[in-house]
């Protein structure tokens, strides 16, 4: 819970929003005054929106944009002849804007280096992440512009090439500087996925450097089913004590040792915690074991695991099949929940009056979506397994039954997705380093 005298004692002892700050570090912290301004206490001095830097017209001789990405978060420094219009908030949300003189901005940078935020090439933050700021005249009037490698996009859907990423940015200012002229100013700096190739940001020479990926173990490829079950749950447990933020997997997660990190995630998370305790921390003491005679995969995974429940931070959730986990809000954004108890296919069997999905089990969460699995009963493998097939409650009919000797066992499908998965994942944590 925020210390709402302190903040309100930072804003100069005006009124507050009562809301979380955006950003809040030693010397740090961008809070919303009362009315939803967002105001950034940096270092002693206060820094209220200034209107008359959105007035500024004078032509950009540089850019400086860096970003906190897992935050959410940008600094971003326009030069305009002797002046600097200073932009800080949220990714594509509200933001402090000021004005300084132009001589301040490089200290300002470095402070913002120094605070771990990332130097971004102000076009795009990553190779595959590039910016589109959005402009608006009056009160209804948008026009955006986006940068990605060789092309750009003028307006929301025209799009022009060029022969080269730096003819691109050129192009890219002087549009900007005839909206300026026509009354046009910066509403919002988002990021959107690339689609083009894109030059990775380089910081300059004595810039922090970036935090290394922490590296993981080799996985051995698993023998069986039974191995491919306990590697792939080695595998999610491995992700999760990597990269202890923006993510976490509820069975394997320990409160006492991370007692903050559920609240880390920018999510309510209230309903997961209620509806979800038992499965928190359940993976405890949990190892392989020897599987028992005739026993199928799904039922070696539910006697040792019982349940896997991935939640991901909507920050690093690109590229990912997410859902609300249990289909509710507030419990919380997952790309994997499985269990024996996500689904009743009774209700959707009197509901539609189709006796034939009573032949469905669904394990997996996401079927709102058409993110989820169910395993088809109408055939059985040797060894006790069932064809895993996509469901959704939109389905009309059951696929043609796998013969049981091509049935996939559900071992290896768990294996194959959660390698996947883990993937995508971890490139997008790796990003936000």
């Amino acid at each position: 819970m925020p210390n709402w005298k302190h903040l309100q004692k930072l804003n100069n002892g005006e009124a507050i929003w009562y809301s979380d700050p955006q950003l809040e570090l030693k010397g740090e912290v961008w809070l919303y005054s009362a009315g939803g301004e967002l105001r950034v206490w940096s270092d002693g001095t206060l820094s209220k929106n200034q209107p008359e830097a959105l007035k500024v017209t004078t032509p950009v001789k540089a850019r400086f944009t860096l970003f906190k990405p897992m935050s959410l978060l940008f600094v971003d420094v326009e030069v305009r002849g002797a002046q600097a219009v200073v932009r800080r908030g949220t990714i594509n949300g509200a933001f402090n804007v000021s004005l300084l003189d132009a001589t301040t901005g490089e200290a300002l940078v470095a402070r913002y280096r120094a605070l771990g935020f990332r130097d971004a090439n102000p076009w795009n933050a990553t190779k595959k992440r590039v910016v589109i700021r959005e402009y608006i005249k009056g009160d209804s009037t948008f026009w955006a512009m986006k940068v990605d490698g060789p092309v750009i996009m003028d307006g929301y859907d025209k799009e022009t090439a060029t022969e080269s990423h730096e003819a691109a940015i050129e192009r890219a200012e002087k549009r900007i500087r005839a909206k300026e002229k026509a009354g046009f100013v910066l509403r919002t700096i988002d990021l959107r996925d690339a689609s083009h190739p894109n030059p990775e940001p380089k910081a300059p020479k004595g810039a922090p450097k970036k935090a290394s990926a922490p590296k993981g173990p080799s996985f051995t490829k698993p023998k069986n089913a039974y191995e491919a079950v306990d590697t792939a749950i080695a595998m999610l447990k491995d992700l999760h004590d990597r990269y202890p933020k923006a993510h976490f997997v509820a069975e394997h997660l320990d409160v006492k040792k991370e007692p903050e990190r559920m609240d880390s995630l920018d999510q309510q998370l209230s309903i997961f915690k209620r509806q979800y305790k038992h499965r928190i921390g359940s993976w405890e003491g949990a190892k392989a074991l020897k599987p028992l005679k005739k026993e199928s995969s799904w039922d070696y995974f539910q006697r040792v695991y019982g349940t896997v429940t991935w939640i991901v931070d909507n920050a690093m959730d690109r590229g990912l099949p997410t859902f609300p986990c249990g289909n509710v809000t507030g419990g919380g954004w997952s790309c994997l929940e499985i269990a024996d108890d996500v689904y009743d296919i009774d209700g959707l069997v009197e509901a539609t009056e189709n006796k034939d999905l009573e032949n469905l089990f669904v394990f997996h969460g996401g079927w709102h979506v058409g993110r989820s699995f169910a395993f088809d009963q109408r055939t059985t493998s040797p060894t006790g397994e069932h064809a895993v097939i996509s469901f959704d409650e939109g389905i009309q009919d059951l696929p043609r039954k796998t013969p049981a000797g091509r049935i996939q066992p559900f071992g290896l499908w768990l294996h194959k997705h959660v390698t996947r998965l883990i993937h995508i994942a971890e490139e997008n944590l790796r990003e936000g380093l």
